[in-house]
């Protein structure tokens, strides 16, 4: 069965806006947490528990960097149709990317740091074998130097 693309774009767009939401949430939670409003009050504007916003501030203090734009949230706009796929290009090609190592302070080696690379190498269908290529080359010498150090 063949669907049309309109509707494919529609479908696939969903699970993208539910991530874009859910990290809207956990940056307003924070924000309002950082500016004093007690938990209650944020779970009475939020028509929910306030476990469940003690659950987003434990989330948000286990992973501070979901405060900042990440390469996963602007390949997520392109997905939810809210940037053009120039636009998600032109932003991933110019990104400040660390890149992932070996803990420093293990010694055996195993215990993998991620950096904000390793969301464009996990992308899934959200990038083409096409944009994976023109990332991959603009990114070529920053990678290199990285490995080199």
């Amino acid at each position: 069965m063949t669907i049309e693309y309109s509707v494919e774009r529609d479908l696939r767009a969903i699970p993208a806006e539910k991530e874009l939401l859910q990290l809207k949430l956990l940056r307003a939670v924070g924000k309002a947490t950082d500016e004093g409003v007690p938990q209650r009050t944020i779970a009475v504007m939020l028509g929910v528990a306030q476990p469940e916003v003690s659950r987003i501030v434990k989330k948000l203090r286990l992973n501070p960097a979901a405060r900042e734009r990440s390469p996963r949230e602007v390949m997520l706009e392109h997905a939810g149709g809210r940037i053009s796929h120039e636009q998600m290009i032109g932003e991933l090609a110019g990104w400040e990317y660390t890149f992932g190592q070996v803990a420093a302070d293990d010694p055996t080696g195993e215990s993998y740091v991620r950096g904000s690379w390793d969301q464009v190498e996990r992308a899934g269908d959200l990038l083409t074998e096409d944009d994976r290529r023109v990332l991959f080359e603009a990114t070529a010498t920053r990678r290199a130097q990285t490995n080199a150090l």
